[in-house]
């Protein structure tokens, strides 16, 4: 069994579903956003979403949310 604080959540496709979805992961877990679009990964780093879905607040909060296009970094997620 994994323990709480040992869970590693991925969440694929940072879209109109996606995005509040590791918003809301990252509340209570580590949360890895991976979108392949690498243009999308940059502007939600800098605190912007195009879809609206989030403001800046959101994304630059105390979250615990890493973003990425990297299909590397969510090996090991769980």
């Amino acid at each position: 069994m994994i323990k709480t604080n040992e869970i590693k959540i991925a969440i694929i496709g940072l879209g109109y579903v996606g995005l509040p979805l590791a918003l809301e992961f990252s509340k209570k877990f580590e949360t890895i956003g991976f979108d392949i679009n690498q243009t999308r990964i940059a502007e939600l780093k800098s605190g912007h979403d195009r879809t609206r879905e989030s403001d800046a607040s959101e994304l630059g909060g105390e979250i615990n949310l890493v973003f990425t296009s990297d299909p590397a970094e969510i090996a090991d997620a769980n």
